[in-house]
């Protein structure tokens, strides 16, 4: 069974994401199965390879620097896959859940306001696609830059093939180059598509929350709306206003429900992915300066230079969606505050504490347990990420 309303064309993109690397919940064939076996196995490999090269290189550590950059998102991917994988039910709940939301909805005005944050969720999903597919172009064009060169450019000797990272794959990698190379590029495929099915995925759920609560706010202003209430009988004026309350705390009780279910599922992989990220971005910036400093080759560099924006696009755009659902959240709670509340029947105003003490709070995701994604939070994160740069690079 599939989704099926009408803001299913703005999903078909994560649709067709998550197939990709056999994560879409709604599919039961046995070629998915053979799909996250295939992108498990293969990942493990680019892992089991790299940890060799390391044991090889312990004395060396600056190759093993170099090499730790590719293992810390290896790693992410295998916690993302596996938690898409386990939690499978939960996040088709999750799905199930915005179908509903979109069927809940009549009003013209309030399905304009779920289709707007929907779309922005899906160029969210498009942008994040088209960035992926550059990194991946070019990194994958890197390590084929002597063979061009020695072509247009052609020297007295063949230059030398290099792998962008190093890793020890057990067999001459001269020889088989372009064997290693379509494993590397395979690796990083899934890789990539994986974060940005999931991730994309998870930005627009969020999105989807925030309009719930726009919708919120929007039905407590028409429920106190002066031209409609104005030449209503004052019997019918409170019948009006009571059946807006309660509407508006019925959407206000599917967003909450909806983002606190959303984060339930996916609260632990973040911790974890949290502590990765962090250790992960001390890393490349530490790469990057000593690349920099000591005029390492280009490729290092450029290499370096997009794994370091990577990180710190990954880590700002957590921090940017955790602060819009907390705006959205809190908003509610300031609408009702500027709404005309006090000309409302006294049976009205006994409905608003219902959604006001619950939207007084507003909705955090916390990470960890003390960590809350929000500006505050990348602010703190960037200053705590830099203060152990300052000493690690201190003590070099």
């Amino acid at each position: 069974m599939e989704m099926n309303f009408l803001g299913n064309k703005y999903y078909k993109l994560n649709r067709r994401l998550l197939l990709l690397v056999g994560l879409w919940p709604y599919d039961h064939s046995l070629f998915r199965y053979y799909q996250v076996i295939f992108c498990n196995i293969t990942v493990a490999l680019m892992v089991t390879f790299q940890i060799a090269k390391l044991i090889r290189l312990r004395r060396n550590v600056s190759l093993m620097l170099k090499l730790l950059p590719l293992i810390l998102p290896c790693f992410i991917c295998i916690i993302k896959h596996q938690t898409f994988c386990i939690f499978a039910k939960k996040i088709k709940y999750l799905m199930d859940h915005v179908e509903q939301d979109w069927n809940v909805l009549k009003d013209k005005k309030e399905l304009e306001i779920i289709e707007r944050y929907t779309y922005i969720g899906n160029m969210c999903t498009l942008i994040f696609t088209i960035i992926a597919l550059v990194a991946i172009s070019i990194i994958t064009f890197l390590p084929f830059v002597p063979i061009v060169l020695d072509i247009f450019m052609p020297l007295n000797y063949s230059r030398p093939r290099q792998l962008i990272f190093p890793v020890e794959y057990f067999i001459d990698q001269q020889k088989y180059f372009y064997v290693i190379c379509l494993h590397f590029n395979i690796t990083l495929s899934i890789i990539l598509a994986t974060l940005v099915s999931t991730e994309s995925l998870y930005v627009t759920h969020v999105l989807h929350a925030c309009g719930m609560f726009q919708i919120a706010s929007y039905r407590m202003n028409q429920a106190f709306d002066k031209k409609l209430l104005q030449n209503c009988i004052p019997e019918k004026r409170k019948i009006i206003v009571c059946k807006g309350i309660i509407e508006a705390i019925h959407i206000h009780k599917r967003a909450l429900e909806f983002s606190e279910f959303l984060w339930s599922t996916l609260a632990i992989s973040y911790s974890i992915l949290l502590i990765i990220g962090i250790i992960s971005l001390l890393i490349n910036l530490f790469c990057l300066l000593q690349a920099v400093l000591f005029i390492k080759k280009m490729n290092d560099i450029i290499i370096l230079i997009v794994f370091t924006f990577g990180h710190f696009f990954y880590l700002f755009l957590g921090n940017y969606v955790g602060q819009i659902l907390i705006d959205h959240s809190a908003g509610v709670f300031e609408n009702i505050y500027i709404t005309r509340w006090y000309s409302a029947p006294l049976q009205a105003q006994r409905l608003l504490p219902i959604i006001m003490q619950r939207s007084m709070r507003s909705c955090k995701m916390v990470v960890g347990g003390t960590f809350v994604p929000s500006f505050e939070g990348f602010a703190a994160l960037m200053s705590t990420t830099l203060s152990y740069f300052t000493v690690v690079w201190s003590v070099q």
